[in-house]
C-alpha cells in the first residue's frame, strides 16, 4: 500500500468516525433533551408554586369537591356555569384530606404531562418547542394557578396526536372530544366544530363509497361521534338554568348592530391584552386586526378546513368574552393553545402527504409562535415577579395566624364570604361563621341571596343568637364585605392582623370585637 492510498483510507475512516459521533450526539440529544427540559420546567414552576397563595376561585372548586357528593355537585354546577370534570378530578384528593395548599401540584402534574407530550410529539423545531414551553403560555398561569384551564393543553395535544387517524381510531378521538367538552365552556365551540367537521367527513366518505357503511371504518367514527355529541347533550343538562340562577351572568345584546360590533371589538382587544400582558392603544389594535386578518387568509390558503374550524372557534369565544364571561389571562391564552393545536395538525398532515411548499409556511408560522411567546413572556413578567414578592392572597397567612395565635374557642365571624373562602380552605379544622347566610363559610352559591347585605347591629344580633355565651369574636374583613355600616365601627375594634395582597379583595384584616 503506497503512502497516498494510506492517507486516503485514514481520511475516509476519520470522516466516518466524525459522522458516527455526530449521529450519536444527535440521538442522545433527541433522547435526553425532552427529559432535561421537563425537569427544568417542573423545577421552575415548583419554585413559583411555593411562592403562590391559593385564592378564592381555587378555594371555591376545592371546597365544592370536598363538601359535596356527586348528586349535590351537579346541582351546584348550575350556579358555577362550568362543566364537571375539574371538580371530579379534585374530589378524591379533597375528600381524602389532602391539604388545600397541595392543590397546585395537581395542575402542575397536568401541565408537566402536556409539556412532555409537546416536546416529544409536536412537529415543531426544537428551539421553538423549548421557547414555547418556557413562555408564559405554559408557565405560571396554568400550572401554578390551579384552575380547570390546566387540563386544556393536555387534551388538545391528545387530540392533535389522534387527529390524523381519527377515522381509524374513532372511539379514542370521540372520547377526547367528549372530555374536552367537560373541561370548560370555552372549549365547547372547538369540540362542536371538530365533531361537526368529522360528521361531514364521515357522511361524505360513505356517500362516495357505500361499502364503508358495512366496513370497520364507519363504526369507530359513528361510535366516537356518538360519544362527543352525548357529552354535549350532557353539558346542556349540567348547566341548564345557569343564566337564570347566576346573577353574575348578564347577556345584554344591544339592538344596535354598530354598538354590538363595537362591544365585540372591545372584548377582543381586552382578550389580546390579557393573553400577552400588554396594553394596546386603539391605533395598535387596528394594526393587530389587520395582521390577524392576513394570518387567517394565509391559514385558509394552507388548509381551509382546519382554518375554518379555528376561525369559528375564535368567533365563538370572542362572543363569550363580550356577552357572558369577561376574558382573563387564562381564558385568553386558550386561543393561543388552540392556534398551537391547529398548526400541529396542519403540519402533521402535510408532513405525511408531503405537500409542496408547506415547509416554508411551517418556518414562518413557527417564527410567529416564537414572537408571540416572547411578547407574552415580557408582558407577563411583572405579574409573575409580583406574585413572588408579595402574597397573591392573604388567606394562607391569615389562616396561619389564626391557627397559631387564636385559641380554639375564639369565634371566627366573616364580614363577607369572598375574603373568607381561602381562609376556610386553609383552615379546615376551624369553623368560620357567616351571619348573612347564617351558615359556615365553605363555598359560594352564586345566587341573589349572596348579593344582599345586613346592618352591623343585625350582624351582632345574629352572632349572639347563634353563640349566646360569646363575650368576643374575631371578625374577618376583606376587600368585599356584606355588612352595612361596618366602616363606622372599625375604630371601636382592635386590629390584630392585617395582610395586603396582589388581589385587593383578597386582602384580609382581623379585628377583635368585644360584646
Amino acid at each position: 500500500m503506497d503512502e497516498r492510498q494510506e492517507i486516503e483510507e485514514k481520511c475516509v475512516f476519520r470522516g466516518e468516525w466524525k459522522m458516527e459521533r455526530k449521529t450519536n450526539f444527535h440521538l442522545k440529544a433527541v433522547r435526553y433533551l425532552p427529559l432535561v427540559c421537563l425537569l427544568l420546567y417542573i423545577g421552575l414552576n415548583l419554585f413559583l408554586l411555593m411562592r403562590h397563595e391559593n385564592w378564592r376561585d381555587e378555594a371555591q372548586a376545592w371546597q365544592i369537591a370536598k363538601n359535596l357528593g356527586i348528586k349535590e355537585l351537579f346541582q351546584q354546577l348550575r350556579f358555577e356555569g362550568h362543566p364537571c370534570l375539574w371538580y371530579l378530578l379534585l374530589m378524591p384528593f379533597a375528600k381524602l384530606g389532602v391539604p388545600f395548599s397541595c392543590m397546585g401540584f395537581i395542575s402542575l402534574a397536568l401541565m408537566a404531562a402536556s409539556v412532555w407530550i409537546f416536546l416529544k410529539k409536536a412537529p415543531f423545531a426544537w428551539p421553538v418547542k423549548i421557547i414555547l414551553a418556557f413562555g408564559s403560555f405554559f408557565v405560571y398561569y396554568y400550572p401554578v394557578i390551579a384552575r380547570s384551564y390546566s387540563m386544556i393543553p393536555l387534551v388538545l395535544f391528545w387530540l392533535a396526536m389522534l387527529y390524523p387517524e381519527r377515522k381509524k381510531r374513532g372511539i379514542e378521538y370521540g372520547t377526547a372530544l367528549a372530555v374536552m367538552t367537560q373541561i370548560h365552556v370555552y372549549m365547547v365551540g372547538l369540540s362542536f366544530l371538530l365533531s361537526l367537521c368529522w360528521l361531514c367527513e364521515t357522511v361524505w366518505d360513505c356517500w362516495r363509497d357505500k361499502e364503508l357503511i358495512h366496513k370497520r371504518v364507519f363504526l369507530p367514527s359513528a361510535a366516537g361521534l356518538g360519544l362527543s355529541f352525548a357529552s354535549g347533550l350532557f353539558l346542556i343538562w349540567e348547566l341548564a338554568g345557569s343564566l337564570n340562577l347566576n346573577p353574575g351572568i348578564h347577556i345584554n345584546i344591544s339592538s344596535s348592530f354598530s354598538y354590538n360590533l363595537y362591544r365585540i371589538s372591545v372584548g377582543s382587544q381586552w382578550a389580546v391584552d390579557n393573553a400577552f400582558g400588554i396594553g394596546l392603544s386603539d391605533q395598535a389594535w387596528k394594526a393587530v386586526l389587520v395582521l390577524v386578518f392576513v394570518g387567517l387568509v394565509i391559514l385558509f390558503w394552507l388548509s381551509w378546513k382546519e382554518a375554518l374550524i379555528f376561525t369559528g372557534t375564535v368567533l365563538i369565544q370572542v362572543l363569550m368574552f363580550t356577552y357572558i364571561y369577561l376574558s382573563s389571562e387564562q381564558k385568553a391564552m386558550i386561543l393561543v393553545h388552540e392556534l398551537i393545536f391547529l398548526l400541529w395538525i396542519i403540519f402533521e398532515k402535510y408532513r405525511i402527504t408531503g405537500k409542496k411548499g408547506w415547509k416554508m409556511q411551517s418556518i414562518g408560522w413557527q417564527i410567529c409562535l416564537v414572537t408571540l411567546s416572547l411578547i407574552a413572556a415580557n408582558g407577563h413578567a411583572w405579574k409573575i415577579r409580583q406574585d413572588i414578592e408579595q402574597p397573591y392572597s392573604a388567606g394562607e397567612d391569615a389562616a396561619e395566624y389564626i391557627r397559631m395565635e387564636l385559641p380554639e374557642e375564639e369565634l371566627l365571624i366573616a364580614a363577607g364570604d369572598v375574603g373568607a373562602f381561602s381562609i376556610a380552605a386553609y383552615l379546615p379544622e376551624r369553623e368560620i361563621w357567616y351571619p348573612l347566610t347564617e351558615e359556615p363559610v365553605t363555598f359560594a352559591v352564586w345566587n341573589e341571596e349572596r348579593l344582599e347585605s345586613i346592618e352591623y347591629e343585625e350582624m351582632l344580633l345574629r352572632v349572639k343568637k347563634r353563640y349566646p355565651q360569646a363575650s368576643e369574636i374575631c371578625l374577618i374583613c376583606s376587600g368585599t364585605n356584606n355588612i352595612s355600616g361596618l366602616d363606622q365601627h372599625l375604630s371601636e375594634m382592635e386590629e390584630i392582623f392585617h395582610q395586603d395582597a396582589m388581589l385587593q379583595e383578597e386582602s384580609v384584616t382581623l379585628y377583635r370585637v368585644e360584646f
